[in-house]
């Protein structure tokens, strides 16, 4: 009978403690989230917003990805061009929004500096809807492409107005699974643009290097595009079904408007 008894005590504490050992529960897996910005071209001199803080959302909780104030021109990206917002190393898993906290937003346009609202910039923050799942031991490149003209409405007369709002038309877009289309345009003085067209919406738009004649249609999902190319003396490009593979550019070569 004691030797029973003893067995049973022996059995508890392995179930309770471990027997007076100390039980870890496994460290949580690491990677790095980086978070880029780019912007398709806009009818304004300059879009400048000041960003304070940067994070990403898991678990019912934020990650800040940055802290460090930062004003930042929107139409000095595109082409292509990405700034780095932010990064940290994070926890591995499913991430669910993008947050932006701004302090200060303001459009130049026609020569003036017009002060732009942010609904809830400052206080609860911009909240982008970006599902995504970081694998441990990566690097999660997650780009956001601002839309400045879509996203920045003016209230009152075009030529007179009282004010500019920003509803944001943000995608975001990871690196990896996106690829690009490029070209020259050898006729480039009347100021063209080029846009990539998928479904009858332009997914990105890019200006056309004056001196070069080069541009860039950045961070497209994979598929078919129409690439339209237009100047402002009514000169065109079009060619349908280009195609776009994930972390490839596709070379449209030498073109002229006609």
């Amino acid at each position: 009978m004691r030797k029973y008894r003893l067995l049973l005590a022996g059995c508890w504490c392995g179930l309770m403690m471990g027997c007076g050992e100390e039980s870890t529960a496994p460290e949580p897996q690491q990677a790095t989230l980086r978070l880029w910005l780019t912007d398709k071209p806009a009818a304004f001199e300059a879009v400048n917003i000041t960003f304070t803080e940067v994070s990403a959302h898991r678990n019912n909780q934020w990650v800040v990805l940055s802290d460090q104030t930062q004003t930042v021109n929107l139409l000095e990206w595109n082409n292509g061009k990405t700034l780095l917002l932010g990064q940290a190393e994070v926890e591995a898993g499913a991430y669910t929004q993008i947050r932006l906290q701004i302090a200060a937003a303001e459009v130049v346009w026609q020569g003036q500096s017009f002060r732009l609202e942010v609904p809830s910039g400052a206080q609860s923050g911009l909240k982008l809807l970006a599902n995504f799942e970081v694998a441990a031991g990566s690097t999660y490149d997650l780009v956001l492409d601002f839309d400045a003209q879509r996203s920045i409405v003016i209230t009152g007369p075009r030529h007179q107005p009282n004010g500019f709002k920003l509803k944001p038309v943000i995608r975001a877009a990871a690196l990896a699974l996106t690829g690009s289309i490029s070209g020259t345009v050898a006729n480039r003085e009347a100021l063209p643009m080029a846009y990539a067209i998928a479904g009858g919406d332009t997914v990105t738009a890019s200006v056309i290097e004056s001196g070069t004649g080069f541009f860039r249609l950045a961070f497209l999902p994979p598929g078919g595009y129409t690439v339209s190319i237009a100047d402002t003396l009514g000169r065109s490009f079009l060619q349908e079904q280009v195609p776009v593979t994930a972390g490839k550019d596709f070379g449209l070569g030498t073109v002229t408007l006609q």
